[in-house]
C-alpha cells in the first residue's frame, strides 16, 4: 500500500519525464503541480504496475490515468494498426465519459502524433451500435472511452471488428459506482475479451467487498494507493473529504427547511469575503427536483439566480443541454443546479462554490461524493446538509464515525441574521435541538402556496414530490436514523407547500397530523395547459353526470288549499 503526503511536487520531479507536448498542455491548463493521487499513481502506471487508487472526489484522478495512457501509447515501439486499440476507459455514466473524452481532446488536438492517440466516445443513448461501428471503421480510434453497455457491445458483438491483442491499458473509473449500478456482468464480459498482458487501473472514492472481488479477478498484483486527507485542526485525524472543504449541518423543522435554503443562498451571495456564486442542491427524488425547480424559479427572493435542474429520468438530450447550460455560465453568475445523485459522481462541474443537501442521501456512501462537487483540485468549498430536529440529528455522529466531520450552522432569520442553535437536549435515545420560533415561516409557506395555486399542474407535482420523498425516506440505508414514524408528516407536507394532504398509506388512520389545508374551490382550480384543462373539465362533467340525483323527500305536512 502506498500512502501519499498532503502535498505533491512539480511534474518535472517524475522519475520518467513527461513528453514535451504533455508538459506544454499541463502548463496551458494551469496545472503546475501534481496532486497527491497523481504523484502516486502516474509513476506506478508508467512502470507497468497495476494500480488500485482510493481517493476523495475532486483529487485529480482523471489526469492520473489520462497522462499515463497518452505517454504509454506515445512510447510504443510499433504503431498500432487501424483495427487495433491501445486503451479502454470505462465509466458508469455518459456524462463522465463525455468529460474524460474532452480531457483527452485537450491533450491530443494539437499533438504532433495525433493519429497514434486518436480517441472515440461510445456511450449509447445518442447513437446506435451501427453508427458507432461505422465510426470505428472510419476513424480508427486507438483509445476507446465509454459506458459498460456500449463498450461490451463494441467488443463482443461486432464480428471481431476490434483487435484487442495490442491493448496496453484498461481503466475502470468510479469503480464503486460501476458496481453499485449493476455493471459487474458487463465488466466481466469486457475483461474476458482483453489480453491478460495489460496494465489495469482501478479508481474509486471508496473500497468495498465487491471491488475487492473485482481486483482479484481483473488485476495482477496491484499496488494500492490510498490518498488520505489530514484534518488541520486536529493533527493526525483522518477524514474522507478534502481538507479545503468545510461541511456544516443545519437543524430545523421540516416546514422551515426551504426557507432556510433560500436564506442560506442569499447570505452566501451577499458574503463578499467568500462570494459563493455556483450552488448544487441535492434532493432525494426526481419528482422533488421537478417540483422545487418550478417553485424556486418563481420565488421572488431567488430572482438573482439562474436556476437549472438535472436528474436521471430526463432524456439524454435534455440532460446534456442542462449540463452544458450550467457549466457554460460565467463563474461570477449566481446559479443553482437542482439535482439527484445522478450528478453527484463523476460530473466535472467547474467553479462550484457550495453544495446544499436538502435531503441526506439514501446511500450514506454518496454523502462525500455529493460534497465532492466543490473544493475540487485544491479550491475552497462549502457544503451544508439539512437535518430535521430529533432523530435525524444522530446522522452527525454517524458521519463522524465514517471520518466525515461536520460543524453546526446557525439558523438564519428572515433578515439573514444568525440565530445560534442551542446544544441538543437528550430525550431517551435521540438528541433534540430546541425549536427556534420563526414568525416569518407562515408567510414564506403562503408564498409557496400562492405559486402552486397558479397552476393545477404544480399541485399535482407537489403531491408527486411529497409522496416520492416519503417513499425514499422509508427506504433509507440508515433506516435506524431515518424513520417515517419519527417524521412530522404535517410539517413535512407544509414545508412542501402542499395545499392539502394526499391519500397515502403513511397517513392512513392518523388523526393527529398537524396540517392546515388551503381553502380552494377545487372544481375551478385550473391547469394552465389548455389540453390538460379541457380533459379535466370533461372528466369533471362526466363525474357529475354519473352521480344520481338526490331523491326529494316527501313533505311531512302538506297544507290544503
Amino acid at each position: 500500500m502506498a500512502t501519499v503526503p498532503s502535498y505533491a511536487g512539480e511534474w518535472s520531479s517524475l522519475e520518467v519525464p513527461l513528453t514535451g507536448s504533455t508538459k506544454e498542455t499541463l502548463d496551458a491548463m494551469g496545472f503546475t503541480q501534481m496532486t497527491p493521487v497523481q504523484a502516486a499513481a502516474i509513476p506506478l502506471f508508467m512502470k507497468n504496475k497495476d494500480v488500485v487508487v482510493e481517493a476523495v472526489t475532486g483529487s485529480g484522478k482523471t489526469l492520473s490515468f489520462v497522462i499515463p495512457v497518452i505517454e504509454k501509447l506515445m512510447r510504443r515501439e510499433y504503431i498500432l494498426k487501424n483495427n487495433e486499440i491501445g486503451a479502454v476507459i470505462i465509466t458508469p455514466t455518459r456524462e463522465l465519459a463525455t468529460q474524460i473524452n474532452t480531457v483527452f481532446e485537450i491533450f491530443i488536438k494539437d499533438h504532433p502524433k495525433k493519429k497514434q492517440l486518436s480517441h472515440a466516445l461510445y456511450i449509447g443513448g445518442t447513437t446506435t451500435l451501427a453508427e458507432d461501428v461505422a465510426n470505428f471503421k472510419t476513424e480508427h480510434p486507438r483509445i476507446l472511452i465509454g459506458t459498460p453497455g456500449r463498450l461490451e457491445e463494441m467488443l463482443t458483438k461486432t464480428a471481431k471488428l476490434i483487435n484487442t491483442k495490442e491493448l496496453e491499458m484498461l481503466v475502470l473509473d468510479e469503480a464503486d459506482r460501476l458496481l453499485d449500478m449493476g455493471f459487474s456482468q458487463q465488466l466481466s464480459s469486457i475483461i474476458a475479451n482483453l489480453p491478460k498482458q495489460r496494465r489495469t487501473g482501478l479508481f474509486s472514492a471508496t473500497m468495498t467487498d465487491a471491488i475487492t472481488e473485482l481486483v482479484r479477478a481483473g488485476l495482477r498484483n496491484p499496488v494500492r494507493v490510498v490518498v488520505k486527507v489530514e484534518d488541520l485542526e486536529n493533527q493526525g485525524k483522518e477524514q474522507r473529504t478534502p481538507a479545503s472543504l468545510k461541511i456544516n449541518y443545519l437543524v430545523c423543522d421540516p416546514d422551515q427547511k426551504m426557507a432556510q435554503v433560500v436564506r442560506l443562498l442569499l447570505k452566501e451571495l451577499d458574503d463578499f469575503s467568500y462570494g459563493a456564486k455556483k450552488f448544487i442542491i441535492y434532493f432525494a427524488t426526481c419528482a422533488s427536483v421537478d417540483y422545487f425547480y418550478k417553485i424556486m424559479s418563481k420565488l421572488t427572493q431567488l430572482k438573482p439566480f439562474s436556476i437549472h435542474s438535472l436528474h436521471g429520468q430526463m432524456d439524454t438530450k435534455r440532460r446534456t443541454a442542462t449540463y452544458s447550460s450550467f457549466v457554460g455560465l460565467p463563474a461570477a453568475t449566481p446559479a443553482l443546479l437542482l439535482c439527484t445523485d445522478v450528478a453527484s459522481r463523476g460530473l466535472d462541474i467547474p467553479d462550484v462554490d457550495y453544495v446544499v443537501q436538502f435531503d441526506p442521501p439514501q446511500d450514506p456512501k454518496a454523502f462525500s461524493h455529493r460534497c465532492g462537487r466543490t473544493a475540487r483540485a485544491g479550491r475552497n468549498g462549502k457544503a451544508t446538509v439539512f437535518l430535521n430536529r430529533g432523530r435525524e440529528e444522530v446522522y452527525v455522529e454517524f458521519l463522524k464515525l465514517r471520518k466525515i466531520p461536520m460543524e453546526p450552522a446557525p439558523y438564519l432569520m428572515n433578515d439573514l441574521s444568525e440565530h445560534p442553535q442551542a446544544a441538543p437536549q437528550n430525550d431517551d435515545e435521540k438528541p433534540i435541538t430546541p425549536e427556534i420560533p420563526d414568525p416569518s415561516i407562515p408567510t414564506f409557506i403562503q408564498e409557496m402556496r400562492q405559486i402552486v395555486k397558479t397552476d393545477r399542474d404544480l399541485h399535482d407535482k407537489s403531491f408527486k414530490a411529497f409522496t416520492s420523498f416519503i417513499r425514499a425516506y422509508s427506504k433509507h440505508d440508515a433506516s435506524y436514523i431515518f424513520r417515517v414514524k419519527d417524521l412530522d408528516l404535517g410539517k413535512a407536507a407544509t414545508g412542501f407547500g402542499l395545499l392539502r394532504l394526499p391519500k397515502m398509506p403513511e397517513l392512513k388512520g392518523k388523526t393527529n397530523v398537524a396540517f392546515e389545508e388551503e381553502n380552494i374551490d377545487w372544481d375551478n382550480f385550473k391547469f394552465l395547459d389548455k389540453s390538460k384543462e379541457a380533459k379535466r373539465v370533461k372528466e369533471l362533467e362526466e363525474y357529475k353526470k354519473s352521480i344520481p340525483a338526490p331523491k326529494q323527500a316527501k313533505p311531512k305536512y302538506v297544507e290544503s288549499l
